[in-house]
Formats: structure tokens, sequence, C-alpha cells
């Protein structure tokens, strides 16, 4: 496996889909509304940094599995989370999928 690529992937994508600004935007922007996770009245905003987080631990530590950066994940949302509603426990599942 490369180490710069992710050890998973979304099916029916390719492994990586560079995008502005962060790799997956363009994906979660238009997907974030039809994930199990989203309650009316969610905004994108909500989610936004959630799947900055996810996505940036994915490229910065492909060997590592979610459980072993949860704590981490969890410090790094709340230090950058902005305008987001959601409360870890929501939060964390977005994290998870990006």
């Amino acid at each position: 496996m490369n180490p710069q690529q992710p050890g998973y992937q979304i099916p029916g994508r390719a492994p990586v889909e560079p995008a502005e600004p962060f790799g997956d935007s363009g994906y979660w922007s238009g997907q974030f509304s039809r994930e199990p996770y989203f309650l009316e009245g969610d905004s994108y905003d909500d989610y936004d940094a959630a799947y900055r987080v996810g996505y940036g631990a994915r490229r910065r530590h492909p060997q590592r599995d979610f459980a072993s950066l949860e704590t981490d994940l969890q410090r790094e949302w709340e230090a950058s989370k902005g305008p987001s509603r959601l409360d870890w426990n929501r939060a964390r599942q977005a994290v998870m999928r990006a």
C-alpha cells in the first residue's frame, strides 16, 4: 500500500480524488445530507470541520485506525470546529467517514 494513500475508500470513488481546498470538500458538500448521521436542519458548516479533521488524519496516519486516534481527533475538532453546532458524539461520525 502506498503510504500517501488512505487504506480504504468510499465505494465507487477513486482512491485519491484531489479537490480544493483539502481533498474531499467537493464530495462531502454534495454528500453530507445523504449520510445516515445527517439530521434535518444541519448545514454543511456543521460538518465541514469534522470532514477536514478526518481527511487530514487519514492522510497523515494511513496505517492507524480511528480508535487509536480518537482522543487526538476530538481535541483537533474542538479546536477547529468554528461555527459547527455539533457536539463530538455527532461530529465523530463525520470524522470517521472522512
